[in-house]
């Protein structure tokens, strides 16, 4: 801004980033030596308006400026500085539309310098952005009527048309005026615009979506009856499995039992040994009954009742654990002995004795006596069927296959 005696009539105290409203920054009177007594330090970029003593006016545009001799004989009174710079304003619009009951919500976005200098002095506007808005609905108002709330498309060219026009927008005020309009519905109208493509869209997905429900359906059908399948045949292994295994019981019950609970297997041998020595004990009563003729063999079986006895209570007492077996010397393989010749006397072999054992002599030898009354037969135990191992036990080993504990 210049530097003058006198104090100026109107002052904005505006740099260059302030918000304008007004883009006259100081009105300062001069008088007629004031001007070529003080240089101008001012900003460069702006406007200098001057008003002579005949109520003309004098512009000089940046960086130009009046000499001493033209302030001089010019005799200048007052000098106007004009922002010359681009100011942006954002103003709300509310439009109507055919109808008084709807309106256009818009929003323009204007940017305005100042072009004429003079001819802004001389309209002596003072707030721009008022202005603007005055002469955009001034001008769009008129052209939005013409067109329904639902129409803004249209509207919003036809109104961006008008301000673009020559001369149909801030005329006369020395301003250059740029606008961008937008227009849009009203917030009812919106939220209708926005029902209909939500039920159109609904309405497009509405056959993939049932065909997709119709599809899942089914397979979750055919999944639970599946599983409803599978649950009545595990049923009805279970059922068969466990009615094989306790209609047989004994052997088969206790083994049923180990597949289970592997950690059994002592208790469960302990009590295959007392089943199987009880059913023993039975037989031996038998033979030691009343029924018998013969003392001795009825002695000799009492014998062998006590000794089984006193295997049961051995075997009930705790397990001990059974020294290192002692190496077995080795023993060179014996040649193939040839079969005697026809005629010759068979060898002695205990096997093939009579069922008299220990008790009589050989077959062949006269009798010392008369011969004893041969004892009853001992009746065989009843055959044992064939039980096949549990699932996942290991299989049942026989008495034949077990080692040696020395019980008879």
């Amino acid at each position: 801004m210049a530097d003058f005696r006198r104090p100026p009539e109107w002052s904005q105290h505006a740099d260059r980033h302030t918000a304008l409203i007004d883009p006259v920054l100081t009105v300062r009177p001069i008088s007629r030596f004031d001007y070529t007594v003080r240089r101008q330090v001012g900003a460069i970029d702006h406007a200098l308006v001057f008003v002579t003593a005949g109520g003309s006016y004098d512009v000089y545009m940046p960086p130009h400026r009046p000499s001493r001799a033209e302030a001089t004989t010019r005799r200048y009174t007052s000098v106007y500085e004009v922002d010359m710079g681009s100011h942006p304003v954002r103003l709300e619009l509310e439009l109507p539309s055919d109808d008084d009951a709807f309106s256009f919500s818009g929003t323009a976005d204007l940017t305005w310098r100042v072009a004429d200098p003079k001819a802004l002095v001389a309209s002596g506007e003072r707030d721009v952005p008022t202005r603007l808005a005055r002469e955009l609905h001034q001008v769009a108002r008129p052209v939005t009527r013409g067109f329904s709330i639902e129409d803004s498309p249209g509207a919003e060219r036809a109104v961006q048309q008008a301000v673009t026009a020559e001369g149909a927008f801030a005329v006369g005020t020395g301003l250059h005026v740029t606008c961008a309009v937008r227009l849009r519905l009203d917030d009812e109208a919106i939220a209708h615009r926005r029902r209909l493509r939500t039920l159109r869209y609904e309405s497009e997905m509405l056959d993939p979506e049932h065909e997709f429900r119709m599809r899942q359906a089914q397979l979750d059908h055919q999944l639970e009856v599946l599983r409803e399948r599978q649950a009545q045949e595990l049923a009805a292994q279970k059922i068969a499995f466990y009615q094989y295994w306790l209609q047989h019981g004994g052997v088969a019950m206790w083994a049923l039992h180990l597949a289970a609970h592997p950690g059994d297997t002592g208790m469960v041998i302990g009590n295959l040994q007392k089943e199987q020595l009880g059913a023993i004990r039975q037989e031996l009563e038998l033979i030691a009954g009343d029924t018998l003729e013969d003392y001795q063999k009825a002695e000799a079986a009492r014998s062998v009742l006590r000794s089984v006895d006193d295997l049961m209570r051995e075997r009930t007492a705790p397990p001990q654990a059974l020294p290192p077996a002692p190496p077995q010397p080795y023993v060179p393989p014996q040649p193939a002995v040839p079969p005697p010749p026809p005629g010759a006397p068979a060898p002695y072999d205990p096997a093939a004795q009579g069922s008299a054992g220990s008790y009589g002599p050989p077959p062949g030898s006269p009798p010392d006596g008369p011969a004893p009354a041969a004892p009853p037969p001992v009746p065989p135990l009843p055959p044992q069927p064939a039980v096949p191992p549990a699932p996942g036990a290991a299989p049942w080993r026989t008495d034949k296959d077990a080692p040696e504990t020395g019980a008879p």
